[in-house]
């Protein structure tokens, strides 16, 4: 989460720490393990459980009355199916999140022995021993003494020096904004997400440490979520067009993430390998293009399950604008 900030003997700020690069670091006796107890975690905290709490109930309010709705054989629409969706994913979110500190501003410092220390061994020169397939980028205080400006010139500067100025042109008016988009969503499905030595200030937005069942645990919910939109597969539609639109989206939402998983581990898989043949390029090649076209689908379908339920409001079946009688479930009421 960005909670530890390694600075140096002259309390100078370098960089934010992982997990591993923070017990490596311990373990080398660069500096000493960070006294801090889960109450002073806690501490820092913008969300309690009073309000935490409010939230879950709210939401498994709606999810009673969706529920009871199923129950009595009344219509449920496809915007409260939708709502149903969501619900249910914040509220499994809210349970793997319910320990975790919100909006921790003031991180924990971590301070290097000794300011010789710090300026012999960077933590890149560290990583590199551990695991020699990754770049080490030598590490500088952050000052206020480097303008936007300033930082974006030197920048243009040596890339265009690296990649030549088309290839910069390229980079910086199609790819980045590409990586911007898209990059946060396939980190979401890496095991591991790095944090990036181009940017030592803070942890990536979907950051995600060493886990082995996280990626089980993405698909199983994101499967989920899908599944929820099966309830409408039976609904009357206005029209056929919109009733084929919902199933194919609800399918493709479903099976995407299966699928997306699969195509990523077939081209890891081939990238492993140390045949090189132009089968396996082209395997490789064909694996991770299946990966993006079905994550641009993905989007699309979910774009179409926000936008066809307000659509569908301009015809309800007549079970639709009937209320719920608690009293079938509590005759006392």
């Amino acid at each position: 989460m960005g909670g530890f900030a390694l600075h140096d003997a002259d309390k100078s700020f370098l960089r934010v720490l992982d997990e591993s690069t923070l017990e490596e670091l311990a373990q080398t006796e660069e500096i000493d393990w960070p006294t801090i107890t889960a109450k002073e975690i806690q501490d820092r905290s913008k969300a309690d459980i009073f309000s935490k709490g409010i939230v879950l109930l709210q939401t498994t309010w709606f999810i009673v009355q969706c529920v009871s709705r199923f129950a009595t054989k009344l219509a449920v629409t496809e915007v409260e199916v939708v709502t149903f969706a969501f619900a249910v994913l914040n509220a499994i979110t809210y349970w793997l999140w319910w320990d975790n500190p919100s909006d921790v501003r003031c991180a924990v410092r971590v301070y290097l022995k000794s300011a010789e220390e710090s300026s012999n061994r960077t933590i890149s020169e560290a990583r590199k021993q551990r695991d020699t397939s990754r770049s080490n980028t030598p590490m500088r205080p952050a000052t206020n003494e480097d303008g936007f400006l300033k930082s974006f010139r030197s920048s243009f500067e040596r890339r265009r020096n690296k990649q030549g100025l088309m290839a910069l042109v390229l980079d910086t008016l199609l790819l980045t904004p590409i990586n911007t988009v898209f990059g946060p969503l396939l980190d979401m499905g890496q095991d591991e997400t790095p944090i990036p030595d181009d940017d030592i200030t803070r942890v990536p937005t979907f950051y995600s440490p060493p886990a082995d069942a996280s990626i089980l645990v993405m698909i199983g919910v994101a499967a989920l979520f899908g599944a929820i939109h099966f309830i409408s597969w039976p609904s009357t539609f206005p029209t056929a067009a919109e009733r084929w639109l919902w199933r194919v989206s609800t399918i493709l939402i479903t099976a995407g993430p299966f699928l997306m998983v699969f195509s990523t581990a077939i081209g890891e898989t081939v990238d492993e390998d140390e045949t090189d043949t132009i089968l396996m390029r082209i395997l490789s090649i064909s694996a991770f293009s299946m990966v993006g076209t079905l994550m641009v689908v993905y989007i699309i379908s979910r774009i179409i399950l926000l936008i066809l339920p307000l659509i569908l409001l301009r015809n309800l079946p007549p079970k639709a604008l009937l209320e719920l009688k608690w009293s079938e479930f509590f005759p006392h009421i």
